[in-house]
């Protein structure tokens, strides 16, 4: 029976491996790699030039405590559960110890690349604010991982209770627990104050694996939370490529009817269909949003023109290159392919939106500039932005959207 638990537990990391590498190879593109590359290095610019500005009474160790302390108490467990198995792992339960322990510890291991990348970005910060020297990036970087392992298996304990109130007191109890055992090693407090944290923090799990001592576990809970965690990684991705297991959520949004109206001709048939899905459907809508409002936000807290530009075309790519998956969302639907509306006013009306959609956006990203007072800026950045979208959707969207369409036919 051991040797059965074994030879589930390695198909299933198996299958989550092959389920991963399928999708992250369109996801981590050249394309995207070179503006994450791009990006990155001008936040830490940014960043490393915003450092050297800090005084010895900035709060770093706060700052810190309240980020990992978030971090470490976001600790979901892998199980790798499917919903078939409530019903046929289910007379096994007494026997998947094992198979739980090794979900905990491969939980661990993905969660700890998240505590590592974190820490060595704010350590930048900690060592210009303690005057402590970077040697101690590691000490900090166990003590960090070693709190991670208490939340996970907290964490696991508390997912043998279905109420919802729990869960949520739970989260609330390890976030102040890992933030004040965080801000009192930071802050060079008293030896004693973290050993008392410390000691609340080992009561807490003791407590709890005690309490659940003869608690079945929780199939419907477990396969939902499973559910929800590849959801999200199935959203992500569809941003890249099409992910047949992912059923988007189409929302009625009656308020925006003003803005999907179209003249009743066959030459705009397909703008219909491609704005209606970009503002009823969440993936896509969500995604415009988020993007539009974060660029908007790094722009406007930038006082550095430069940055504010590179942060526009930036935003501009990256929201426009997440969007061409929009255009194959009819491809297998009978009733499209059975309009009599050629095929060049798919693609034509598809080029008209996505150049409409960036221009909309390029004046949202001149808005902060000219919100700041800096009206030169503001228009040369809106400028640059009209200019990409053209150049974007004439040459490089035409060149993918080719190639979409011979992959269909």
């Amino acid at each position: 029976m051991m040797n059965n638990v074994d030879g589930i537990w390695r198909k299933r990391i198996a299958e989550y491996n092959q389920e991963l590498q399928k999708y992250l190879k369109y996801m981590f593109n050249d394309h995207l790699l070179f503006v994450l590359i791009f990006a990155l290095g001008g936040a830490a610019f940014t960043y490393n030039q915003w450092v050297k500005t800090l005084e010895p009474s900035f709060p770093a160790p706060l700052i810190m405590a309240v980020i990992l302390g978030l971090l470490l108490a976001w600790s979901p467990v892998y199980t790798f559960l499917r919903e078939a198995d409530a019903v046929f792992l289910l007379p096994l339960e007494e026997r998947l110890s094992s198979y739980f322990t090794k979900c905990i510890w491969i939980s661990f291991m993905f969660q700890s690349y998240v505590q590592l990348l974190v820490l060595a970005a704010l350590m930048p910060m900690y060592v210009a604010v303690s005057g402590s020297s970077f040697k101690s990036f590691f000490p900090l970087l166990a003590f960090v991982l070693c709190i991670k392992v208490w939340n996970l298996y907290v964490r696991w304990f508390m997912l043998r209770f279905q109420e919802r109130e729990a869960h949520i007191t739970d989260s609330l109890v390890r976030f102040f627990l890992n933030g004040a055992l965080v801000f009192l090693v930071l802050s060079d407090a008293p030896l004693w104050s973290p050993i008392v944290v410390a000691v609340l923090m080992l009561g807490y799990v003791f407590y709890f694996h005690q309490s659940t001592k003869g608690k079945n576990l929780k199939w419907d809970l477990l396969i939902h939370l499973e559910e929800q965690r590849m959801l999200i990684f199935y959203r992500i991705a569809n941003m890249f490529t099409d992910v047949p297991k992912l059923k988007g959520r189409v929302h009625r949004r009656k308020w925006l009817d003003w803005l999907v109206k179209a003249p009743f001709s066959q030459a705009s048939t397909y703008r219909y269909l491609y704005l209606r899905s970009l503002v009823r459907t969440s993936e896509y809508s969500g995604l415009y949003v988020r993007l539009t409002v974060i660029g908007a936000l790094l722009i406007y807290w930038n006082a550095s023109f430069i940055f504010s530009i590179l942060t526009a075309l930036v935003f501009l790519y990256l929201t426009a290159f997440q969007l061409i998956p929009l255009f194959k969302r009819f491809d297998y639907k009978i009733w499209v392919l059975i309009y009599p509306v050629s095929r060049e006013w798919k693609k034509s009306s598809f080029q008209k939106l996505m150049t409409q959609s960036m221009m909309i956006q390029a004046v949202v990203f001149s808005i902060p500039l000219i919100v700041r007072g800096a009206w030169l800026e503001g228009l040369i950045t809106l400028l640059a932005g009209i200019t990409f979208s053209i150049f974007f959707s004439q040459f490089y969207l035409a060149q993918r959207l080719k190639k979409l369409e011979e992959t269909l036919f």
